[in-house]
């Protein structure tokens, strides 16, 4: 994940003299460069010195990157930088890859020196040209869910000589037959240093040793989600014999793999057992290989449900040089745990804990002692409150941590000001379903002092309101003459006011005979009415807006307002404006119209991921706007929005050029046959409509139409 950082003083002085020193723009247009004067009104951008370019595209995403590469043949060479080309994973997903078919077609003619690629439900046919062109600069491969033999996965990495990362996700019957990796002569696998075999139910310790043998060295080692036995009655049953070496075809068992990490435990770094069946026995194994100078650096624990708190400390304690550790969902993660992590792994760095319910406040509090710890993750546990956070990561000025999950905890409105107050470095932070703590003034809060998010998620928060994301003064709304009959509505939602000011100016000693429930949904109505009357009038200019607007975040890349209903157009309009916004989830918010939109595509252009889902007042007019405005859109989710008919569907065949991923469903105006009409989307991989989770109709209509060509 890349976040943006401060451009020091220092370094912008710099390049600065440096610039001026090489191109000195005098007051008539005229340029001098080296005591020569040439005549011209603009200086172009292509003449700038190639550190500089390499400079600023150290700040761009890879979207940005390659759209920047097409403004002229001087910044195109700069993205072919090994800087730039290594942080992009080249995608083929859903398509039958062949030399005599696009993309592979074109891909052979491409110049750029990509260096890792992935493969997603793909059928494979001739590419031997395709994989060779490749081959060429690739350094990592992922396989994910492939239709491929074994005959034809040896033949692929042999035109790979150069990867130093495999990883095989989900393809089983790749290993299902047994005879993977089996009479495979002229086969090497030197250069792997990182094998990924997650998620794969038919790997056996053959297949595994085959495999481990043709690499020199190991780094990491991921065998998340594997059927790994490890209880040793299922190991003699394979193994009766304890001098057994020869491994077994029907069977992976954590024997083998013991053996495997004791052959090349000078080198590995980085082991993910995670969502297996590993015990206090297992871990107490990886203990033992600690004589033989296992040091990992990374480990992945995440819903092992088998461990306890007596092995898990003890491997913990040998453990010291840990820098990432991800236990989610390990229920025998208790306090205790936190005080040996905290005293033995004093250099971790990023920290998983999310949905560990054991964990209590004074478990959190110690979290206060990791000086270095830059990502944490407490989602879900429910034995963590406001004081085991203020009194933890947040007890004084914490400069370090840059990454924040805290969803679904039950946080009041004062702590989280002083999270914000005291973690002003925060790049990340996610308070989805913080619904008692996330307020209006909670929100101000988090926009007056964490001017560095990048990232912002306040999914389900329903208590906040357009005050929260534009600062606007309710109370200057109130003094309005025509918003008069609105009075009610606002009352109950002035929080950057004493609120006596509205009491006096209102009946005091007006007696309702309605339930709690219906005043509130009379004061939101009557909210709403008079938010959109200020919009309407145009008096949200004149009133005074003591608070802060959400733009100041201006790097603010993912923002997720899912089911904040009672965010409206207005804050579409005031607050959400961001020239490098890439998400946005609107999703179940019923205030957002045509209105806020219109707006909202112009301030926000560079937006890819758009999810409306649920919002019932989107109509056909509104996503013509959106298809043509947002021109980077790859995915888009408008379930639910009743109003849309066959017209939205034109208009996303017209506009989207780049859409990849489309949610359709529950629309019931649209009767065209969405997966026949779409058919022709090329870039078009997952439509998801009603009755089914993943429609793959039309890219299975797609691949046949190319077939046939």
């Amino acid at each position: 994940m890349q976040y943006f950082y401060k451009l020091s003083t220092k370094d912008f002085d710099q390049y600065t003299a440096l610039i001026t020193q090489r191109f000195s723009v005098h007051k008539m247009g005229t340029i001098q460069n080296n005591d020569k004067e040439y005549s011209s009104s603009t200086l172009s951008y292509g003449e700038l010195p190639m550190e500089i370019i390499l400079h600023i595209f150290r700040y761009l995403s890879a979207a940005d990157m390659q759209i920047a590469g097409r403004t002229c043949q001087r910044w195109r060479e700069a993205t072919f930088n090994t800087e730039f080309t290594k942080r992009v994973l080249v995608r083929f997903s859903k398509l039958c890859l062949s030399d005599m078919l696009t993309p592979a077609k074109d891909y052979a003619k491409s110049e750029m020196p990509f260096r890792n690629f992935c493969f997603e439900e793909i059928s494979f046919g001739p590419v031997q040209q395709a994989m060779s062109h490749i081959g060429s600069t690739a350094k990592e491969i992922i396989f994910d869910n492939v239709d491929i033999g074994v005959k034809q996965f040896c033949e692929i990495m042999r035109l790979l000589p150069n990867i130093t990362s495999l990883k095989i996700t989900h393809c089983s019957q790749l290993f299902m037959s047994g005879s993977f990796l089996e009479n495979e002569p002229g086969l090497s696998f030197a250069n792997i240093h990182h094998l990924s075999l997650s998620d794969n139910q038919y790997i056996s310790d053959a297949i595994l040793m085959r495999l481990t043998e043709m690499l020199e060295s190991i780094y990491s080692l991921d065998l998340s989600g594997c059927h790994i036995a490890y209880h040793n009655a299922i190991q003699r049953r394979f193994y009766p014999n304890e001098g057994d070496i020869l491994p077994c075809e029907s069977i992976l068992t954590f024997k083998f793999i013991i053996r495997i990490l004791a052959l090349h435990h000078e080198h590995i770094r980085c082991l993910n057992f995670s969502n297996t069946l590993i015990g206090a026995p297992a871990l107490s194994a990886l203990c033992e290989l600690e004589r033989g100078e296992l040091h990992l650096h990374r480990l992945g624990l995440a819903k092992c449900r088998q461990l306890n708190a007596i092995s898990l400390n003890l491997l913990l304690t040998s453990q010291t040089n840990l820098l990432v550790l991800d236990l989610s969902d390990t229920i025998c993660v208790n306090d205790s745990c936190l005080d040996v992590i905290v005293k033995s792994v004093s250099s971790l760095q990023e920290l998983n804990i999310a949905g560990c319910v054991n964990i209590s406040n004074e478990g959190a509090s110690l979290l206060n002692k990791l000086k270095n710890l830059k990502h944490l993750n407490v989602s879900r546990c429910d034995g963590i409150q406001s004081d085991g956070l203020t009194n933890g990561v947040a007890a004084t000025l914490n400069v370090t941590l840059l990454i924040l999950h805290m969803s679904h905890i039950q946080v009041c409105e004062e702590a989280i000001k002083v999270l914000a107050k005291n973690l002003p470095e925060l790049r990340v932070l996610n308070l989805g379903y913080c619904v008692n703590g996330v307020t209006d003034e909670s929100v101000q809060s988090i926009i007056q002092n964490l001017r560095w998010l990048r990232e912002l998620s306040l999914e389900s928060c329903f208590r906040i309101t357009d005050a929260a994301l534009t600062g606007i003064n309710i109370t200057q709304l109130v003094r309005a003459p025509n918003l008069r009959n609105s009075l009610d509505g606002i009352q109950s939602y002035s929080n950057l006011e004493n609120r006596d000011c509205l009491n006096k100016s209102n009946q005091l000693f007006k007696i309702s005979l309605r339930s709690k429930a219906e005043e509130e949904i009379v004061r939101d109505a009557n909210r709403k009415k008079a938010m959109f009357e200020a919009y309407e009038l145009n008096l949200i200019e004149e009133c005074s807006t003591d608070g802060y607007n959400l733009k100041h975040l201006k790097g603010l890349k993912s923002l997720n307002l899912s089911s904040c209903n009672k965010i409206s157009d207005v804050s579409l309009k005031y607050g959400i404006q961001f020239l490098e916004l890439r998400h946005l989830s609107l999703s179940n918010c019923q205030q957002i119209s045509l209105i806020g939109v219109q707006q909202m595509v112009k301030d926000c252009p560079s937006i890819e991921i758009l999810d409306l889902s649920d919002c019932e007042s989107i109509n056909d007019k509104a996503i013509q706007i959106i298809t043509k405005a947002l021109t980077r859109l790859r995915i888009l989710h408008i379930s639910g929005c009743s109003q849309l008919t066959d017209h939205s569907l034109d208009a996303i065949l017209v506009n989207c050029k780049n859409l990849q991923t489309l949610s359709i469903h529950r629309c019931p105006r649209i009767c065209t046959d969405i997966e026949e009409r779409l058919a022709e989307m090329t870039t078009l991989r997952n439509i998801k409509v009603d009755n089914t989770t993943n429609m793959d109709n039309a890219c299975l209509l797609r691949l046949k139409k190319r077939l046939e060509c």
